[in-house]
C-alpha cells in the first residue's frame, strides 16, 4: 500500500514539470522581453554609475620652492569658480569647490623605498614632490574637464604675474625740451643716467644670448645703436656745447655754478683723503713668512690665501678711489672750462641744438622699445610655464559599471521566468517591450543637426617634447593660433572664438603612463600631445571652409616664420645720419660690432663646417674694413671733405678740448698705475715636501700675480690710448685748417662708395643669418603639418 502511494507521488511530480516547462515555451516572449527591459534598465544604472565615477585628470610639475599648497591659490580658485559659474550651476560654495581638488604628489619609487626604511628605524625624511596628480568632479565631466583645463591656464597666469619682472625702462618725455628751467647739459645728465641702466641690463647677453630662434641679433643691435647713441649723436652735441659755450640760461647757469664748483672741490678733497688712506693701508702691509702645512693629498686652489685676498681687495679700493678722483677732477676742469663766455647762441645755433636733442630723445626711445620687447619675451621665457603640464587633462574612471551590467543581465533572466507566470500582466508587457524597443532605438541613433570641419594638426619640432615653441616659450596655440593666426592673419571674428575647440589627440591611458615614469625615476618629464583637433562649429559653413583651407595651406609656414620676424632686418646709415664724419663712425662701430659677433658665435658653434663658414665671414669683414672702407676713409681724409664746413669746425674744436681733458686724466691714471707697478711686491711662492710626505706651502696662492698681471695691461691700454688720443688731435688740427665741402663729383664718389660699404657690411649680416636659419630651417621645415 506505501508502495502505490510512493508510485502516485512520483507520477505527479514529473506531470508537474511537464506544465512548467510548457509554460515557460509558451511565455518565452514574456521572459525574453522582460530579460531586455531589465537589462536595459541595469545599461542604465551602469552608464550612470560609470558617469559619475569619472573624473578629470592631470598631472603638473612644479619648479624649485613650490608644493601641493601652491597648487591651490584662493585667487585664482575664485576666478575660475566665479568665471564658470559654479554657485549658479552646481550649487556648492568655493570652500566646496576648493575640497573637490584631489592633488596627491607623486613620489618616486627610490623615495618611497628610503622612506619606509627610515621609517622602521625611528627615522624620518623630508621630501617635497616635483609632480602632483590633481583630479577634479564638478558637475558633469565635461564640465569639470572644462574647469581643470581654465584652472591649469590661470594658476600659470597667476605665477608668470608674481614673479616675472615688471619694470620697463621708461620713455623719454620729449616735452621736457621745451621747459626752460633745464639747460642743455642737464638733459644729457638725465640722458647718462638712463643710459647707463640699459647698459647695465645688456652689458653680456650680446654674448650669451646667441641663440637666434630665441633673441636673433636682438642684444648685439642693441649694444650697436646705445653704442651709435653716445658716441656719435651725444658726443656731437657735447662737442658743440664745449666749443661754444651756449646754455640756454646764462644767469640760471651762474647762479648754480659756484655752488656746483664747491661742491665738487669738496668731493674731490673727500676723495683724496680716501686715496690716501688706502695708500698709507697698502704702504704699511706686511706678509708673515709663516707656512701652511697642507694635508697629504690635498690640493691646493688658487686664490685661497685670506691675507693675499685681502691685500688684492685693498689694492683694488685704492684703485678705485684714484680713479674716482681723476673723474671729479675732469669734470671741474669741464665745468671751469664751460663757465667761461657763456653765451644763448644764435637762433640759428639752438635751433641745432634743439634738434639733435630731438634726434637723441628718438633714437634713446626707439632702443627702449626694442629692449622691452626682448625683456618681456625673456620674461615670458623664464616665467611663462612655472607650473608645467605633465600630461593633458584626462577623463579617467574607477568604475563598476560591467558588474552592474552582469548581474542586471541575471536578474532579468530570474524576473522573466517569474512574469511568465503572471498572466494579467502580459499586455501590460507587451506595450512596454514596444516602449522599451523604442528606448533603444533612441539610445543607438545619432542625431546631427549641424556640419562642423575638423582640421588635425601635428607638431614634431624638438622642443615641443619639453612643452615648448622653438624660441623656448611656452607651447600655446590660443596664442599662436588663434590669437596671432585666425584672429589677426584670417580675420575671424572675437564673437566667433566661441565656436572654435582646440582638444589634444592622446592615449587613453597617458595619464597612468606618465605618472609611473615619474615614479620611476624620470624627474623632468613631460608628456605633450603633438597632434591636435581643432574644430570650427560657425554657422557659415562657407567661413568654415575657408579657415580649413587656408590652415592647410598657410599655418605650417607661419607658425616657423613667426619665430623668424624681424631677422634680416638692414642698417642704413647713410640715411641715419647727415655728415660724413657721422657716417664713418657709424660703420666703424658696426664692424667693431659685427666683429665681436663672429667671434661669439664662431666659439659656439655646434659644427665644423658652422665654425669655417663663420671665420669666412669675418675674413670677409676684414676685406670691408682693410680695402672697401678704407679707400673711402682715406680719399675723405686726405682730401679735407666734410659735409658742412661750418659745423665741422664747431665739432672738430669741441672735440680737441674734450681730447686735451682726456689726455690730461690718462696722464694723472698713468702716473697712478706706474707708482704702483714699480712698488708692487709680489708673493714669494714656494712648496716643498716633508719628511711626511706633506706638502708645506709659504706665501701667497697666485691673487696678487694675477692683479699685477691685470694692473700691466690696464697701464698699457692707457698708454695706447694716450698715443691714439694725440694723433687724433693733430689729425684734427690739420683738417681744421683746409677742409672743404665736397663737389659735384667727389659727393657722387663718396656716397657711392659709402654706399658700397654698407651694402657688403649688411651682406655680411644677411649671411650670418642665413647660416642660422639653414639649420633652423633644416630642423624646423616640415615639422608643423595641418590636414
Amino acid at each position: 500500500m506505501n508502495h502505490q502511494v510512493s508510485t502516485e507521488v512520483r507520477q505527479d511530480d514529473e506531470i508537474d514539470l511537464i506544465e512548467l516547462i510548457q509554460i515557460l515555451v509558451k511565455e518565452k516572449k514574456t521572459i525574453f522581453i522582460t530579460t531586455i527591459l531589465v537589462t536595459l534598465l541595469s545599461l542604465g544604472g551602469a552608464l550612470y554609475e560609470r558617469d559619475i565615477s569619472k573624473k578629470a585628470s592631470i598631472i603638473l610639475s612644479v619648479e624649485e620652492g613650490y608644493n601641493q599648497e601652491s597648487l591651490l591659490v584662493s585667487n585664482v580658485l575664485e576666478k575660475v569658480y566665479r568665471e564658470n559659474g559654479i554657485r549658479e550651476k552646481d550649487g556648492i560654495s568655493l570652500d566646496k569647490f576648493r575640497e573637490e581638488f584631489k592633488i596627491t604628489g607623486i613620489i618616486p619609487k627610490d623615495i618611497s623605498d628610503k622612506k619606509e626604511f627610515l621609517t622602521k628605524s625611528g627615522q624620518t625624511l623630508n621630501y617635497t614632490p616635483k609632480s602632483y596628480r590633481v583630479d577634479l568632479r564638478v558637475g558633469s565631466i565635461r564640465e569639470s574637464e572644462r574647469i581643470l583645463n581654465d584652472y591649469s591656464k590661470s594658476l600659470n597666469e597667476y605665477y608668470r604675474a608674481l614673479n616675472e619682472s615688471r619694470y620697463r625702462f621708461k620713455y623719454f618725455d620729449g616735452d621736457i625740451l621745451n621747459d626752460k628751467k633745464y639747460n642743455y647739459e642737464d638733459y644729457l645728465k638725465i640722458l647718462d643716467e638712463r643710459k647707463a641702466s640699459l647698459k647695465t641690463l645688456i652689458d653680456g647677453r650680446e654674448d650669451s644670448r646667441i641663440d637666434y630662434a630665441s633673441y636673433g641679433f636682438g642684444y648685439r643691435r642693441i649694444q650697436l645703436e646705445l653704442e651709435n647713441l653716445e658716441t656719435i649723436r651725444i658726443q656731437d652735441l657735447k662737442n658743440y656745447l664745449l666749443a661754444t659755450n651756449i646754455v640756454r640760461n646764462p644767469e640760471k647757469f651762474q647762479s648754480e655754478f659756484l655752488n656746483r664748483k664747491i661742491a665738487l672741490e669738496n668731493s674731490i678733497k673727500e676723495k683724496k683723503e680716501v686715496a690716501n688712506n688706502y695708500k698709507r693701508l697698502l704702504n704699511s702691509y706686511t706678509f708673515e713668512g709663516e707656512k701652511i702645512v697642507v694635508p697629504k693629498g690635498v690640493k691646493v686652489t688658487m686664490g685661497d690665501n685670506q691675507k693675499e685676498k685681502y691685500y688684492v681687495e685693498l689694492m683694488s679700493s685704492y684703485l678705485k678711489a684714484e680713479n674716482e678722483l681723476t673723474d671729479l677732477q675732469q669734470q671741474l676742469e669741464e665745468l671751469i672750462y664751460v663757465s667761461k663766455n657763456l653765451t644763448i647762441g644764435t637762433e640759428e645755433q639752438t635751433e641745432y641744438i634743439l634738434n639733435s636733442l630731438k634726434e637723441i630723445v628718438k633714437s634713446y626711445n626707439t632702443i627702449v622699445q626694442e629692449v622691452n620687447v626682448l625683456e618681456i619675451k625673456e620674461n615670458y621665457i623664464n616665467s611663462g610655464a612655472l607650473i608645467k603640464l605633465a600630461t593633458p587633462v584626462e577623463i579617467v574612471s574607477n568604475s563598476k559599471a560591467k558588474m552592474i551590467l552582469a548581474v542586471g543581465v541575471v536578474l532579468g533572466v530570474f524576473l522573466g521566468v517569474m512574469m511568465a507566470f503572471i498572466k494579467n500582466f502580459y499586455h501590460f508587457f507587451k506595450k512596454i517591450n514596444n516602449g522599451a524597443v523604442m528606448i533603444a532605438l533612441f539610445c543607438f541613433m545619432g542625431l546631427n543637426s549641424y556640419s562642423k570641419e575638423e582640421i588635425t594638426l601635428q607638431f614634431t619640432h624638438k622642443e615641443v617634447k619639453q612643452g615648448l615653441n622653438p624660441d623656448k616659450t611656452p607651447f600655446d596655440l590660443n596664442e599662436i593660433l588663434i590669437k596671432e593666426f585666425l584672429v589677426k592673419r584670417s580675420g575671424v571674428k572675437v564673437e566667433e572664438l566661441k565656436n572654435i575647440s582646440i582638444s589634444p589627440v592622446f592615449p587613453k591611458d597617458s595619464i597612468n603612463s606618465t605618472e609611473n615614469r615619474l615614479k620611476s625615476g624620470a624627474k623632468d618629464y613631460l608628456y605633450v600631445p603633438t597632434e591636435y583637433l581643432l574644430t570650427l562649429n560657425f554657422k557659415d559653413v562657407s567661413e568654415e571652409k575657408r579657415i580649413k583651407d587656408r590652415l592647410i595651406k598657410e599655418f605650417p609656414n607661419f607658425y616657423i616664420n613667426f619665430f623668424l620676424q624681424n631677422a634680416t632686418e638692414n642698417y642704413d646709415f647713410l640715411k641715419d645720419y647727415s655728415t660724413y664724419r657721422e657716417v664713418m663712425k657709424a660703420l666703424d662701430n658696426f664692424m667693431n660690432s659685427m666683429s665681436l659677433e663672429i667671434e661669439s658665435r664662431k666659439k659656439n658653434a655646434e659644427t665644423k663646417e658652422m665654425f669655417y663658414e663663420y671665420n669666412n665671414l669675418g675674413v670677409e669683414l676684414n676685406k670691408v674694413r682693410n680695402i672697401t672702407f678704407r679707400d673711402v676713409s682715406n680719399y675723405i681724409k686726405s682730401n679735407n671733405i666734410v659735409s658742412n664746413v661750418v659745423l665741422e669746425k664747431i665739432l672738430l674744436d669741441g672735440e680737441n678740448r674734450y681730447i686735451t681733458l682726456e689726455l690730461n686724466s690718462l696722464k694723472n691714471r698713468e702716473k697712478i698705475y706706474e707708482s704702483i707697478l714699480k712698488n708692487y711686491t709680489l708673493g714669494d711662492k714656494q712648496a716643498t715636501l716633508l719628511e711626511s710626505g706633506d706638502i708645506s706651502m709659504t706665501s701667497d696662492t697666485g691673487l696678487r700675480e694675477q692683479q699685477y698681471i691685470e694692473l700691466s695691461k690696464t697701464y698699457l691700454n692707457n698708454l695706447n690710448k694716450e698715443n691714439n688720443l694725440k694723433i687724433k688731435l693733430l689729425e684734427n688740427i690739420r683738417l681744421s685748417k683746409d677742409m672743404k665741402a665736397p663737389n659735384e663729383e667727389q659727393r657722387y664718389r663718396i656716397n657711392r662708395e659709402l654706399l658700397n660699404v654698407q651694402n657688403e657690411l649688411n651682406s655680411i649680416v644677411s649671411k650670418m643669418v642665413g647660416i642660422e636659419l639653414r639649420d633652423y630651417r633644416r630642423e624646423y621645415i616640415g615639422s608643423v603639418r595641418v590636414f
